[in-house]
């Protein structure tokens, strides 16, 4: 049981000294409720008598409190017993864990993702030298066949002045 203390409950003017297990800051709190609760009834009658006005205020928060009654019951009816929060909890667990293991495959992923990625631009730029290579290769064989023709051509016309000139040599066969 905890420590009694003594607190002071002030409710429409008026002062109470009370024994309970709660701090004065918490009585505090409930008058401030009781108060502001008897200022609105005396809104609506402003020459009602203060025991009629108390008689309301706790009828309404009678009423007040019977509500949140109903509305615990009916929470807990729709919470079900503690097995079924249970299964629940182990249910929330697991899908934590496949949370956490998909998050784990998605790091490696990403990770094998961006060397995927490096791989791929080295092989981009190693296929751009291969291409520069190759146009390279192009040029230079088409300059080759050039030479070649050019060699072929000027064999060509040596053969033809040979004739000539072994004909005009009279050294014809």
């Amino acid at each position: 049981m905890d420590k009694l203390n003594r607190v002071t409950a002030k409710v429409d003017g008026a002062e109470y000294s009370l024994i309970g297990e709660i701090s004065q800051e918490y009585m505090d709190e409930i008058c401030q409720t009781v108060n502001e609760l008897l200022t609105d009834i005396r809104k609506t009658d402003p020459l009602m008598n203060r025991n009629l006005a108390l008689l309301l205020c706790a009828l309404n928060l009678s009423e007040q409190l019977k509500f949140k009654d109903e509305k615990i019951k009916e929470l807990t009816l729709r919470l079900g017993d503690m097995e079924s929060v249970e299964e629940l909890r182990e249910q929330i667990r697991i899908y934590k864990e496949y949370a956490n293991r998909n998050n784990e495959i998605y790091k490696e992923l990403a990770g094998e993702n961006e060397k995927l990625k490096e791989e791929m631009e080295a092989v981009k730029q190693s296929a751009t030298q291969v291409n520069k290579k190759m146009r390279q290769y192009k040029y230079d064989v088409e300059e080759s066949r050039k030479t070649i023709l050019d060699l072929q051509n000027q064999l060509f016309e040596s053969q033809i002045e040979l004739v000539k000139a072994n004909k005009n040599s009279g050294y014809d066969d």
